[in-house]
């Protein structure tokens, strides 16, 4: 077993490495969004391709990140989060000098995959390394990283789009990324050798089922795309199907698949993913509808879309505290039927110039995720196995990625067939066929928020009021 660090200053050198690493990947998990109608007009896409570069990056991380927490548990913490941080910041600097839609591409599936290796080392690292008297201080400090960086990322990547271009949202990480690099060799202890055995297999299969999927939801709108969605689909549907037959045989898996034989298990860790599915997707959209129907720039979209991370940062820690002390799944309902109220307000006042309507939309985004974070997570893990507690806990990190995911690819999806716009151009789009297809997916939102409401008040708690 490794030795934990000793000292004040060692301990507070690991905590910096860690906060940095936590705030660079939230910081890219939503600082694109706010750029996405400039990268649409730059690159001359229409509002679902471009949903790509959003899209490719969530999945990446989706789709890896079990396989490199694995790793790191395993014995491979410092390489795991070594490599994962350089590859972050080699590929931040290629995206930022991207000069076609494909090389953007390119790089941020390689950005994806640093991020999600940093974000399976990271907490490891505090678990592995930190003192137990300062473990609390150190998950703490993860939390807080990726809230601070998932805030600061709407408005920093408006500003920073509007005073120079989209490129230095991606080239500001260049800059942390080295500073940070030296000083990770020199606190994080050496590798103790790995033991076991990585399932490189069932990791494949499972990346493989995530991108298929992704692609074939993404694509289905589009008719020329007919060959493609159904190639996708099927290959999901294979790739999964594989993917659990060798899980089921395998004697050290990827993920232990009859924790989900569990329906309650199964139906909260559902409600989790749907919630962070629609908030995502509807977090893909806003910056859209603000530039083409309230005439907003980059800055201000931004300074907006910063009032709901801003509110959930603000709330997640007391009312987590509070959910602890009473029944939890009255949080998760009132949070699912927050986020239904915001939607129904963004369907009725759609296309007027209004700011209180939005201001409330948002509000109602930050109230969802303040209600339902810390209560939804815990349910997840009240309702699996003890033994199977640890592989919940990654799980769980798996799904926010993965609704995430799945809602950027979704909405955009929705906005096309509502729209009816195809692949005409962002920059071409008329501001009526633009609001077809973003009250369309608003629509839907609703719908599916609703659902998910009923869904988080089927599941009852054991030992807890109310049940």
């Amino acid at each position: 077993m490794p030795e934990t660090v000793r000292g004040k200053a060692s301990t507070v050198l690991m905590l910096t490495v860690v906060a940095f690493a936590a705030l660079m990947d939230g910081l890219d998990g939503s600082i694109v969004n706010v750029a996405l109608p400039k990268m649409a007009e730059d690159f001359g896409t229409d509002t679902g391709t471009i949903a790509w570069v959003t899209v490719i990056y969530l999945a990446m991380l989706a789709g890896l990140l079990i396989f490199f927490a694995k790793a790191a548990k395993n014995g491979l913490i410092k390489r795991v989060l070594l490599f994962g941080l350089i590859l972050f910041t080699a590929s931040s600097l290629f995206c930022g000098i991207s000069d076609s839609f494909q090389m953007l591409l390119v790089f941020r599936i390689v950005q994806g995959a640093g991020a999600a290796m940093m974000g399976a080392a990271v907490p490891i690292v505090c678990v592995r390394y930190l003192p137990a008297s300062n473990l609390g201080l150190g998950m703490g400090v993860i939390t807080l990283g990726c809230a601070l960086g998932f805030a600061l990322g709407p408005a920093v990547g408006g500003i920073i789009t509007d005073i120079a271009s989209w490129h230095w949202i991606f080239l500001i990480n260049v800059p942390l990324g080295l500073m940070i690099v030296p000083l990770l060799l020199k606190v994080i202890p050496k590798d103790e050798g790995y033991s076991g055995r990585l399932d490189a297999t069932g990791a494949a299969l499972l990346f493989s089922a995530i991108i298929c999927g992704v692609l074939a939801a993404e694509r289905a709108p589009y008719t020329e795309s007919a060959v493609l969605v159904l190639v996708s689909a099927s290959g999901c549907a294979l790739f999964l199907a594989a993917f659990i037959f060798a899980e089921l045989r395998n004697t050290d898996p990827l993920l232990n698949l009859r924790a989900f034989m569990n329906w309650k298990f199964n139906s909260v860790l559902v409600a989790y993913m749907q919630s962070n599915l629609v908030y995502m997707g509807l977090l893909y959209l806003m910056p859209f509808y603000m530039s083409v129907c309230m005439g907003f720039s980059s800055s201000e979209t931004g300074l907006y879309i910063l009032i709901s991370p801003l509110l959930t940062l603000l709330l997640c820690v007391p009312v987590s505290r509070w959910s602890d002390r009473t029944e939890r799944r009255a949080f998760a309902v009132a949070a699912c039927s927050i986020l239904t109220v915001g939607c129904v307000i963004l369907v009725s006042f759609a296309g007027r110039t209004d700011i209180l309507p939005l201001v409330a939309v948002l509000v109602c985004m930050g109230l969802m995720w303040a209600l339902c974070g810390g209560p939804m997570a815990s349910r997840i893990i009240e309702n699996i196995k003890d033994e199977s507690r640890e592989m919940g806990s990654s799980v769980m990190t798996m799904f926010v990625y993965l609704g995430g995911t799945l809602g950027t690819a979704l909405f955009a999806m929705f906005f096309t067939i509502g729209s009816g716009s195809g692949n005409i151009s962002f920059s071409d789009l008329h501001p009526d066929v633009f609001l077809n297809g973003f009250i369309f997916a608003a629509a839907i939102a609703a719908v599916m928020s609703a659902a998910t409401a009923v869904l988080s008040f089927i599941v009852k708690e054991p030992g807890r009021p109310g049940t």
